[in-house]
């Protein structure tokens, strides 16, 4: 059997000229029609059996020549709602823009799918692939597993990576353990009493009592998170009001909390809302709390973490690796890592040229394709060989 680094190599040009297709034609969220149907069309060309089992969220299931256990392969396919800063031959021709490299995921995963099934008579079982929708909003995963993701066949393991332009092509990033944040995102509207701004007493003032709440809360960073510990809580957006002389009967906050222990997100989640609830009637006032998101962390379990290294180091000799990446951005793959066991990977993309790096959602943001491959590649040898090991 052909080494899948050097397979990948050889239909390098086919994968960038899919990844250019899908980052001309950006979509979001799970309203993904143009990208949905070229997927599909991909996958049946290799002699799968696509389906949409939520709205803009695939399935295909590559069956193995002999019977074993089931490992996922995911990609997310949704861009951001942005404009993109280059002139790039390939550059977005919709308002959007795959400014997370989303696009060279879901060329990565088509191109393990067509090397898998290349050698789908030495398969042991069977690869499932996930191709996701709306990951930036943080509902896709739960809409794939709502509609039957883990089942026929049952999945008993999952795989899934992201490029960085952070880290140089060949650098693998990668922990045991938690991985990315979890991310609580909240509204909070604080109700009070509308007055004339030379009246005070007349009316409860929702401003003042929103800046209680937002600097009540930097004691649960300060005082109830341990210093051993990760957490951030921002406040990205306050609003109240239209006019300086005129106390408004409401003030709207939003914002995130992130962290990576379990048990501490839960204690905070706690305090916050108690925290809100009570400082608001402290001053007369009411609050109300929308959860505008609730992602857990990601989990690379440890023992197929180590697994996988291994693997990767038969792939290849010339990765170079970090093996104690974390970040504090925050992925709906954790909802998979919560079921079975899974790992993640981060994937150098950066480009050659070091003044042209940006981060990951920056309008400038320049991914190197030579990541393609190696993405492929990764996916391919990975669950081939954890299949292998797991063979019943």
């Amino acid at each position: 059997m052909k080494n899948f680094i050097e397979r990948a190599n050889e239909i390098k040009q086919e994968l960038v000229e899919i990844r250019r297709y899908l980052h001309e034609h950006a979509e979001i969220g799970d309203n993904l029609p143009v990208t949905t149907q070229y997927v599909m069309e991909q996958l049946t060309n290799l002699g799968l059996e696509p389906k949409e089992i939520c709205k803009s969220g695939i399935t295909a299931v590559i069956k193995g020549g002999k019977p074993g256990k089931t490992i996922l392969l995911r990609a997310d396919m949704d861009a951001l709602p942005m404009q993109e800063n280059n002139n790039l031959p390939f550059r977005s021709q919709t308002n959007y823009a795959h400014t997370c490299g989303h696009d060279l995921h879901t060329a990565m995963l088509l191109g393990a799918a067509r090397m898998l099934t290349e050698h789908r008579e030495n398969l042991i079982g069977n690869v499932k692939l996930m191709f996701q929708p709306a990951e930036e909003i943080f509902t896709g995963s739960a809409a794939m597993l709502k509609s039957g993701l883990m089942d026929s066949p049952q999945v008993d393991a999952a795989i899934d990576m992201h490029v960085m332009t952070e880290q140089a092509c060949n650098t693998i990033s990668c922990r045991s353990g938690f991985v990315t944040a979890s991310c609580d995102g909240f509204k909070i509207t604080v109700k009070g009493k509308g007055c004339h701004g030379a009246q005070p007493q007349n009316g409860i003032d929702p401003i003042n009592v929103a800046a209680h709440i937002l600097i009540s809360m930097q004691a649960l960073i300060a005082r109830e998170t341990p210093p051993s510990k990760l957490a951030v809580l921002t406040i990205g957006n306050l609003s109240a009001g239209t006019t300086p002389n005129i106390i408004p009967e409401t003030a709207v906050m939003q914002g995130t909390m992130r962290c990576y222990d379990k048990d501490l997100r839960a204690h905070l989640f706690k305090r916050f809302n108690e925290m809100t609830i009570y400082t608001a009637k402290a001053f007369g006032a009411e609050a109300e709390i929308e959860i505008l998101s609730d992602v857990p962390s990601i989990y690379s379990n440890p023992e197929m973490m180590e697994q996988s290294i291994g693997y990767l180091k038969e792939l290849s000799e010339c990765f170079a690796y970090d093996y104690d990446y974390l970040v504090t951005a925050s992925d709906d793959y954790a909802r998979i890592t919560e079921l079975v066991p899974s790992i993640f990977f981060a994937i150098g993309a950066a480009p050659d040229n070091p003044e042209l790096v940006y981060p990951n959602h920056n309008p400038n943001v320049i991914f190197n394709e030579n990541c393609i491959p190696v993405g492929a590649a990764m996916f391919a040898h990975c669950a081939y060989r954890w299949l292998a090991d797991h063979a019943e």
